[in-house]
């Protein structure tokens, strides 16, 4: 009989560097501007997690989009590129660093939704996509999904994407990496009835 197939992945990075003692709170890039200001608090990160168990670590990429680098670090589109890429490396090397266990570790992209841009919320609500083309939401995601790809992830986690059209998006994007493998997870809204 044959053990069932299943990956332990990592929890969230904000809480987690929160309780390592960095501050990140209220900062528009979260935890993604520890790729440029203290790229070692992110292999600890990762080490942490691998650490409990986990043989699947998340880059933290969720909020690093190209635009949004360029926009709150002043940096170019090249350099934005090398950052998203530099946060595979940081998650690939603690997973080399870690006492070999046996476990096969992988590496997971991390993408979030446009909303995160925004940062005003709407990463959750979807707001956003009735004013956007599924063609705008493509080349919104293109540059990230391609350095996390080019970067070497074992596969891309595209993150809590708050509506269908957004997440049709991004599928039909990955046809143009036919070799990528991805999961993706919605937010969803529930709404509540008063009787």
């Amino acid at each position: 009989m044959n053990e069932p197939d299943f990956r332990i992945l990592d929890g969230g990075a904000g809480s987690e560097l929160q309780d390592l003692g960095y501050n990140i709170t209220g900062d528009p890039l979260w935890s993604a501007r520890l790729l440029d200001t203290n790229p070692d608090a992110i292999k600890k990160l990762h080490k942490s997690y691998l650490e409990a168990g986990a043989d699947t670590v998340i880059t933290v990429t969720y909020q690093a989009t190209v635009e949004g680098l360029k926009k709150y670090l002043g940096i170019t589109t090249e350099k934005a590129v090398e950052l998203i890429k530099s946060g595979v490396k940081l998650a690939r090397e603690a997973c080399q660093e870690m006492p070999n266990t046996g476990k096969d570790r992988r590496v997971a992209g991390s993408v979030g939704p446009y909303g995160v841009f925004l940062h005003d919320g709407s990463e959750y609500s979807g707001n956003y996509v009735d004013n956007m083309t599924q063609q705008e939401l493509m080349d919104w995601h293109r540059p990230q999904v391609a350095a996390l790809l080019d970067g070497g992830v074992d596969m891309l986690a595209v993150e809590t994407i708050p509506a269908l059209k957004e997440g049709e998006a991004i599928l039909t994007l990955l046809r143009e990496f036919p070799a990528a493998k991805a999961y993706i997870t919605f937010s969803c809204k529930v709404e509540f009835f008063m009787i």
